[in-house]
């Protein structure tokens, strides 16, 4: 049995990356989502750019979901 240890680690790096980089995604909406409410709270007008980025992120977020489950489904290809 032979193991192909870069295709492994290039996996693994990529694992890694899509996972954190979906948690900082996720995370910078909340924020933007929280920005946003805080605003409402104090009866201000809340930025038009708070509640876009807030909707970019988890669009984002819901599209690599999709996706992941897009690659792990083989009915879908």
């Amino acid at each position: 049995m032979h193991i192909h240890w870069s295709a492994l680690g290039q996996v693994a790096l990529v694992s890694l990356l899509f996972g954190v980089g979906l948690a900082i995604l996720f995370a910078l909406g909340v924020n933007a989502m929280s920005r946003r409410t805080v605003a409402l709270d104090e009866k201000r007008q809340p930025s038009i750019i708070d509640t876009s980025v807030a909707g970019v992120c988890f669009a984002a977020c819901v599209g690599a979901v999709l996706y992941g489950l897009y690659l792990i489904i083989p009915q879908f290809h």
